[in-house]
């Protein structure tokens, strides 16, 4: 049984970093290029919406007993085996926990052009997953 309060808290910070980045949409790459400013604001709230999802997720395989995910990604696969999800958003927001780790680690340089991808594609699937976590946490006993 997922914690109502921990999820709750969890999708409030997930929705008001996606507004944050929405409200700056649509971005160019050479808006990006142009000002660190920008730059830094908008990878930093792409950065706290994955990782709330990538907090959802592993909270969620803890007190449903599915496992431990061997990294934050594939927490989003055992909630799909698991029905949780579907296969296709676990895949997505598998991606977006590496694209984090990429950023966060500065395991290589990051193209502007791949965050604004990642903007236009995953804001949706990120407010999705933290709809469905708060809507079974909402439904749970």
């Amino acid at each position: 049984m997922v914690d109502r309060d921990i999820v709750t808290a969890k999708v409030a910070a997930v929705v008001h970093h996606l507004a944050r980045l929405r409200a700056k949409l649509p971005l160019s790459r050479g808006a990006l290029a142009e000002s660190e400013d920008l730059r830094n604001t908008v990878y930093f709230d792409l950065i706290q919406a994955i990782q709330g999802c990538i907090d959802l997720a592993v909270h969620a395989c803890a007190h449903e007993s599915l496992g431990a995910p061997e990294g934050l990604g594939a927490a989003f696969g055992l909630l799909a085996t698991h029905g949780l999800i579907d296969t296709d958003l676990s895949i997505r927001l598998a991606a977006a926990a590496g694209l984090r780790n990429l950023i966060v680690h500065r395991y290589a340089e990051i193209e502007d052009s791949r965050v604004l991808a990642s903007l236009e594609a995953g804001l949706g699937d990120m407010e999705r997953f933290a709809d469905a976590m708060r809507r079974r946490a909402m439904s749970a006993g």
